[in-house]
């Protein structure tokens, strides 16, 4: 785990992408808006929001994640914003 200014930040990882693949290709942004034909595809809490255009935020199952209590995150939907 990587951290700055007391803020765990959550690394890029093949563990962590494994973990993110469970959350992320469920979600309803995710399905809704073909999330996987876009780059990034996953781990966008750690490699930031895709490069779908106009997408609207409908569902979010980031606050469900491993990864989001693991590295303290706050807040959610990181596929549209960060």
């Amino acid at each position: 785990m990587i951290e700055t200014t007391n803020k765990p930040v959550v690394e890029d990882t093949e563990e962590n992408r494994a973990i993110c693949r469970k959350y992320c290709r469920n979600c309803q942004n995710y399905k809704k808006h073909q999330l996987d034909k876009f780059q990034p595809t996953e781990l966008f809490c750690a490699r930031g929001q895709s490069s779908c255009t106009g997408m609207k935020m409908i569902g979010c199952f980031c606050t469900g994640c491993e990864l989001y209590a693991k590295y303290h995150q706050r807040g959610g939907f990181y596929c549209v914003h960060r």
